[in-house]
Formats: C-alpha cells, structure tokens, sequence
C-alpha cells in the first residue's frame, strides 16, 4: 500500500511532539500508523461500499445545493406574499436553517440527501436518533462552510466529528 520509506516518514511525523496551534500535519494525524485504514470509514466500523458505507464529498455537495435552491425558491414565494421576514438572502438563510434542522432532527436526512440516496446517522450509537442538538450544531457549523469542507481521512467533516454523526450512504 504504502511504500517503506513513506511508512517511515509517516510515522515520524505522527510522533513528533507538535504544538495544537500548527494544526493537523497530514488528515491522518490520529490514525495509527502501523495500520492505516484501507477505505475511508474503516476506523470507525463501517462497511466499504453499500448502505451504511460513508458518503464521498459529492454527492454531499450536490444535497447541500438542492437544499439551497429549495430554499432559495420557497423564500422567493414568500417575499412575493409578505415583506415581513426581510430580504431574499435573510429569509433563504432561516428556511435553509429552518429546513435542515427539522429533516435532520426528525427524518436523518434532508430533501437533498434524499434525493441524493444518503442521510446522517450517529456513530457513537446506532441504535439512536441523530437528536435535536446534533442537528442544530451540525447546520450552525454547516453555515460557516468551513467546517463541513476541512475533512479527516474517513470524509467526514469537522461538523460531524463534533457531533460523532457521519453522512452515510442510505441505498
């Protein structure tokens, strides 16, 4: 997989004592270095391919997209009705919000994963609901775009590390 010399260098790097202000050296930082893992969502006990196997990054820039044009159409209608929730790009921004919290909280998936054929699970415990707190932390962090974009080496972002969630592939 790796060559030696590459092994070796890595797991130089892993061992060095560094500073948390230089951030991440390689996305695989934390991973052992004796056994990377050979596809993404290995580490933490998911299948390669199939339902349940983690989503790549397109098809959830592609859910996150058609979320936002949902958005953006459903708040076009509305400021055609009524002036009282602001402007275009305020009120896309509460219905995208608004939106993303409910599907997430109460269906694991939004209109875009969906559509998409992925939803959002929890990795600590399968066996439980994504939960309303994840929810909100998840698409108050997803707002930001940055950390749904900087990715560890299983693909998820920072936004599912924090709330232990994962995008997994749902057919």
């Amino acid at each position: 997989m790796f060559p030696p010399q590459r092994l070796d260098r890595l797991k130089t790097i892993m061992t060095q004592k560094r500073s948390w202000l230089e951030g991440p050296q390689l996305p695989g930082q934390n991973e052992d270095p004796n056994k990377l893992s050979s596809y993404a969502g290995e580490a933490i006990g998911l299948p390669k391919d199939g339902p349940g196997s983690l989503s790549t990054l397109m098809p959830r820039m592609i859910a996150l997209l058609i979320d936002w044009f949902l958005s953006m159409g459903i708040a076009f209608f509305i400021t055609t009705q009524t002036t009282k929730f602001g402007g275009l790009s305020t009120l896309t921004m509460l219905v995208f919000v608004l939106m993303r919290l409910l599907t997430v909280w109460l269906l694991a998936q939004t209109p875009g994963h969906a559509v998409m054929g992925i939803g959002v699970a929890r990795l600590d415990d399968a066996t439980q609901r994504v939960g309303l707190w994840r929810s909100f932390v998840r698409i108050l962090l997803t707002i930001f775009m940055f950390p749904p974009v900087v990715q560890d080496t299983d693909g998820r972002g920072l936004h599912d590390r924090v709330t232990q969630t994962g995008v997994i592939k749902t057919r």
